[in-house]
């Protein structure tokens, strides 16, 4: 028998959950991207460019292979430490990325890198443990989280520090804890002032994506990684129950194919400003005032037309997901429909970073105001929104972020259009330090970003409602009674505690938009980042080996573990 003929019969024999067997390079974008590896594997010999092969035979190969190399990376988020590490590897490595600037969505992230049993944090005296951190995760995702990958995560954490300074990012001396209510420990990390190297400011949260896929870039240009822009993918070629091959790229030129002699690293980011995968996994998280956290959708959102291109691609041959109905964490926003915003555009610096958000809620906005929906009653005892985790009791996790507990839950469950509304009169308003001439004169491209459609002021009630698009009767009505619970000092509906009357004008109304902000979830994936088939998820083998084949001190190699940021 030739050795074409062997070669043939051996892939033929390759099982489903063979799938990616030879992968050996990970990132895990636990925030903000979807970091997944899909193993290659050439077809002929290193560097030839396959002949055209007749559809009938092998249609899952494209006509021609326009470019070839080893590793493709997809995106330029968490990419990019990807293909570092993939050339580090020794491998020939080719980035992709739709836009026309390395960084993507990841760019534009806030937020810091959660990191447990650092050199950082023993240098400022903070104890801390991997297990420790390992059992606040846990937690804090409800449980939810798988538990080889978090142990992952948190066993290859502490490299980080020194993996990113290697490449000439510097950490702030000083570490907090923007989630106390999560982590017994502090291990928010954020970045130090680096002139020459990125132009983040020292220690804002607004400037740490920048800081980090800066870096990065500069990084891959002095290892000669090609980095090719305005370059979508649309489709991944895989041997039907074999290995996956290359993938289809849209170009400004036109489609072409590359080849992936060894694999396919996806990095495309977050599939929650798309709301079409949004509402196949719940369609609560979608409607007239419901945004993802890609842009600004006073200009027309930046990611929203390209999110999800991984997963689908994935999906599409054969991937697996996990747990895709707990779709993200959910913001409720008063006055804004924003999560962010940079106007203009700056990939610099985060001077123009509009922090969007709408007006602020500590718990005295939630004592203060009442909440309506689009009936024009209130719905819930306002003070829910203002309640924390209480680790007494086993919880973690800020309540009002969590599609499951009463604040947003309630929220979710109201009709559609909800149009639900904070009221409040001009005392608390006062008392509440409101910007007033931000609200009257609201620029949703700037600061909060205060957005028009999301603000209504008036001098009466009835003016106020009619402003809202609230039943002007069914509103007084339920602002009297209100205010007959503060004269009696009990809330008879909903027994709120601290209550405040709404009686001096103006009057203020600002609209909740829910925000789906950060996926949850995704492809589902082996500590090494290697695609899990839906086939193997349903036979439930890999999975249980992982568990119980992963113990905390255990150690993998070509391992980038990426930190949370929001």
């Amino acid at each position: 028998m030739s050795k074409e003929k062997k070669e043939e019969l051996k892939r033929e024999k390759l099982s489903r959950r063979d799938f990616l067997k030879n992968a050996g390079i990970m990132t895990a974008g636990t925030a903000v991207g979807a970091g997944f590896l899909l193993s290659g594997c050439s077809q002929g010999t290193q560097g030839e460019t396959a002949k055209p092969q007749a559809a009938e035979a092998k249609p899952w190969l494209p006509e021609k292979w326009d470019k070839e190399t080893d590793v493709v990376v997809v995106g330029t988020g968490c990419g990019l430490a990807a293909a570092i590490e993939a050339k580090n590897a020794g491998s020939d490595v080719i980035v992709l990325e739709k836009n026309d600037w390395a960084g993507g969505l990841y760019k534009t992230a806030g937020g810091h890198a959660i990191l447990g049993g650092t050199r950082i944090q023993k240098e400022g005296g903070i104890q801390d443990s991997l297990e420790d951190w390992f059992e606040d995760e846990m937690k804090a995702s409800g449980y939810r989280g798988v538990p080889e990958l978090i142990r992952t995560y948190v066993e290859r954490g502490p490299e980080l520090i020194e993996w990113m300074e290697s490449m000439g990012f510097k950490w702030y001396a000083t570490v907090g804890n923007s989630s106390p209510e999560v982590h017994r420990a502090n291990r928010s990390h954020y970045p130090a002032a680096n002139p020459g190297v990125y132009d983040a400011k020292a220690n804002n949260p607004m400037s740490f994506g920048l800081a980090w896929t800066t870096v990065w870039e500069k990084k891959l240009q002095e290892m000669g990684v090609p980095i090719l822009f305005k370059h979508r993918m649309r489709k991944v070629y895989r041997e039907p129950g074999g290995p996956v091959l290359g993938i289809s790229v849209e170009t400004p030129e036109g489609m072409i194919a590359i080849k992936a002699r060894k694999g396919v690293i996806l990095c495309t980011g977050t599939w929650t400003d798309n709301y079409r995968m949004a509402q196949a996994w719940d369609p609560r998280v979608v409607g007239p005032d419901c945004f993802g956290d890609g842009g600004t959708p006073a200009d027309g959102t930046l990611f929203v037309d390209s999110a999800g291109d991984g997963h689908f691609a994935a999906a599409e041959i054969g991937a697996g997901f996990s747990d895709m109905s707990f779709t993200s964490y959910i913001y409720l926003f008063y006055g804004s429909r924003s999560y962010w915003g940079w106007e203009p555009p700056d990939f610099k610096t985060a001077a123009y970073y509009a922090d969007g958000k709408g007006i602020s809620r500590p718990a005295a906005f939630f004592e203060r105001v009442i909440l309506v929906k689009n009936d024009g009653s209130r719905y819930i005892n306002e003070i829910e929104g203002a309640k924390k985790a209480d680790p007494a009791k086993g919880e973690a996790g800020g309540l009002n972020e969590n599609p499951e507990w009463p604040y947003t839950a309630k929220y979710l469950s109201l009709p559609q259009p909800r149009n639900v509304w904070a009221i409040a009169d001009s005392d608390s308003a006062a008392a509440l330090k409101w910007p007033i001439e931000d609200l009257k004169n609201p620029n949703p491209k700037k600061g909060l970003m205060f957005d028009p459609a999301c603000i209504a002021i008036a001098d009466s009630i009835p003016e106020l409602a009619e402003k809202m698009g609230i039943p002007v009767a069914e509103l007084e009505k339920t602002i009297n009674r209100y205010n007959g619970f503060v004269d009696a000092g009990k809330d008879e509906d909903f027994g709120k505690t601290t209550l405040f009357k709404i009686a001096k004008p103006p009057f203020y109304g600002l609209k909740a938009s829910l925000i789906r902000h950060t996926q949850r979830n995704g492809i589902r994936v082996n500590t090494k980042s290697q695609v899990i088939e839906q086939a193997d998820q349903l036979l439930d083998t890999k999975a249980k080996q992982l568990m119980e084949a992963f113990p905390l001190t255990r150690k993998k190699s070509f391992l980038i573990s990426m930190p949370q940021v929001s």
